[in-house]
């Protein structure tokens, strides 16, 4: 992993801790959106999430566990985050698991995707 990959994985966090629209311009890529599977499928894309952000008010944002891998000029980064944060005046707290496809462009490491689904299934059964 890179140095600038990883202030802008960095940059990100405080994009969405801080709310920081102008920083966002650095980090988002022209084609950014979130994609949500559960609790319903839902695509946002970069306008809109821009447009959420002031009225996204996290608490806490700590990562637990995160895998970053990188070929070329693409990188997918992996995270198991406990979020404390209220969306449009809506809790939205819990453990997520996110992927972030990031691509590498004229401007540097971007966020093309955030895929954000909620950590809510059960154990996995153990082997016979």
């Amino acid at each position: 992993m890179t140095d600038e990959l990883l202030t802008q994985m960095e940059n990100f966090q405080r994009v969405v801790l801080d709310r920081d629209q102008s920083l966002a311009e650095s980090v988002l890529d022209d084609c950014y959106m979130l994609v949500l599977v559960r609790p319903v499928p839902a695509a946002v894309p970069r306008a809109a999430w821009l447009g959420v952000l002031p009225d996204y008010v996290v608490h806490e944002y700590p990562v637990e566990e995160q895998t970053v891998d990188v070929d070329g000029d693409t990188a997918a980064v992996l995270s198991r985050v406990r979020i404390r944060a209220d969306v449009l005046g809506e809790d939205r707290s819990g453990t997520f698991v996110l992927t972030d496809v990031r691509r590498h462009r004229s401007g540097g490491w971007r966020v093309w995707r955030r895929h954000s689904t909620p950590a809510t299934a059960g154990r996995l059964p153990s082997s016979p």
